[in-house]
């Protein structure tokens, strides 16, 4: 390696150790203080870098979302979940019902990591523009994917493909980190007896749907 390319390669190294300290001084922050409530003075403070360090690793709303990116799949960057090789293998799975139990475990796992974060991403949402345009994109994306990945079910026979968009929706709202920190923190249920109620309710939805039946209007 030539002294170039050594040095650009410590270079970067160096802003990534420094991105992944504000990025934990954030989160940190965010969960204590709540979002709006921290500044990015006092990020810098925590992380130990100047204030200019951590305007240029991006907004508020940017370092928001990164740690929520991060915390969900292991790594930055709005990539589809289903472009993720561990889900990719989860859904190749030729058991399916295995790969169901493994697809729930994931889900419940990676909400988890991030249930405060985007209950205080919520909570900001209402008086942040910016914020709140985040969380949209972000819903919209996770949306996005739930109604492309449920051809999956149709796939393995569990699902009828005219239910795939209805399907999707309601997944949408029992995989969502919402639904996670309602049972979890709010209820008080553990991981564990979430994540059975979790399997469960999805094979009783895909027993609905699975022949071309809906749910009754008004139930």
């Amino acid at each position: 390696m030539t002294s170039r390319k050594y040095e650009m390669s410590r270079r970067a190294q160096t802003a990534a150790l420094t991105r992944g300290r504000i990025l934990d001084a954030a989160e940190s922050l965010f969960v204590r203080h709540g979002y709006s409530r921290t500044t990015l003075r006092e990020v810098a403070r925590r992380a130990g870098v100047s204030v200019q360090s951590v305007y240029q690793a991006g907004s508020k709303a940017s370092l928001m979302m990164a740690i929520l990116e991060r915390g969900f799949s292991g790594e930055e960057g709005a990539v589809s979940i289903l472009a993720r090789p561990e889900f990719q293998a989860i859904m190749a799975d030729p058991d399916t019902e295995r790969a169901l139990d493994r697809y729930v475990e994931f889900i419940v796992a990676a909400n988890g990591r991030i249930i405060d974060l985007w209950h205080a991403a919520i909570l900001a949402s209402d008086s942040d523009p910016e914020i709140a345009e985040a969380v949209r994109l972000s819903e919209s994306q996770r949306m996005d994917d739930l109604h492309l990945g449920s051809g999956w079910f149709v796939g393995r026979g569990l699902l009828a493909g005219e239910c795939v968009t209805e399907f999707a929706d309601v997944l949408g709202h029992l995989t969502s980190p919402d639904t996670h920190r309602y049972f979890v923190r709010e209820r008080g249920w553990t991981d564990e007896r979430f994540t059975r109620w979790l399997r469960a309710t999805i094979a009783g939805q895909l027993g609905q749907y699975q022949t071309g039946r809906r749910m009754p209007s008004g139930e």
